[in-house]
């Protein structure tokens, strides 16, 4: 592998260790207090080798997207147009629309999906924009003959060196992730058909990146890589562990006398002024 392809591994290794969609530890990796454990180091091993391999194909992929039977008529350029949307802004918009509704409906799951997978949305961007800012990888349609064009730092102020990795990706991965958790942590057996299917449309915007010359193959990879450990972490800790304190504030989650979590329903004044809780589990 050539010194430009090296350029590319550093990146993925900056991600951070990757855990694979879908991926969860196991009852002991429970009982640790940090949310990436050692397993993710060898995952993002695995991760790293793909996308540098990948990268290797980088210009001959961008070149087929952009020939004249892929891009196809004005109708399949508009769908693409349309499906690019499918952004960051949205679908954080949507996790805090998704915990309002929870909070003021009084439905518990509904918040805690809502905040959870806002969560993840903003790490997953604070991420990604760290790396693609401090690398400069300059999209396909600025540097098409040149796949491993870096300008390390100008990622920060200019928008044609931000394509590694793709946050279009990234973002929905993530939701993918996120959700997918939270399925599997209340019906395990209805995960294995919703995974499978919020997977499947996760590739959806990487693909119109790609379509519309704005991300290589393998910035849509390390995207994908991200999104989908942050989202599948963030939920399975949440939920193997003591609530934080966003969630105890967010959620009205408390940490009852006898250890038990339970989540505040109402707040009622004692007759010596002390304030009670009323809880379910």
């Amino acid at each position: 592998m050539n010194r430009l392809s090296l350029r590319l591994l550093l990146g993925v290794v900056l991600l951070v260790p990757t855990a694979a969609p879908g991926q969860h530890v196991s009852a002991s990796d429970s009982a640790k207090k940090t949310m990436f454990t050692a397993r993710d180091a060898v995952t993002a091993g695995v991760i790293t080798a793909t996308s540098a391999v990948i990268s290797i194909f980088d210009e001959r992929i961008a070149r087929w997207t952009q020939t004249p039977r892929v891009q196809g008529g004005s109708s399949r350029q508009d769908a693409a147009d349309a499906l690019t949307t499918i952004n960051e802004v949205p679908l954080t918009i949507a996790a805090g629309a998704t915990w309002a509704i929870g909070r003021l409906t009084g439905q518990r799951t509904v918040a805690d999906i809502g905040l959870h997978t806002g969560e993840a949305l903003v790490l997953t961007l604070t991420a990604a924009e760290i790396v693609r800012g401090t690398l400069g990888r300059m999209r396909p349609r600025v540097s098409p003959d040149d796949s491993y064009d870096f300008q390390y730092g100008k990622g920060f102020t200019e928008f044609d060196a931000r394509a590694y990795p793709s946050i279009h990706s990234a973002v929905a991965f993530t939701v993918a992730a996120a959700l997918s958790e939270e399925i599997r942590h209340r019906k395990p057996g209805a995960a294995r058909i919703a995974a499978p299917l919020l997977y499947g449309a996760a590739l959806v915007p990487g693909i119109t990146r790609m379509y519309l010359n704005q991300h290589w193959t393998s910035d849509i990879v390390a995207g994908a890589a991200l999104g989908a450990l942050i989202g599948n972490r963030i939920v399975h800790y949440t939920h193997t562990h003591r609530p934080s304190r966003l969630d105890r504030a967010l959620l009205r989650v408390a940490v009852l006398p006898d250890g038990r979590i339970g989540v505040v329903t109402s707040l009622w004044a004692m007759g010596d002024g002390r304030w009670a809780m009323n809880h379910e589990r």
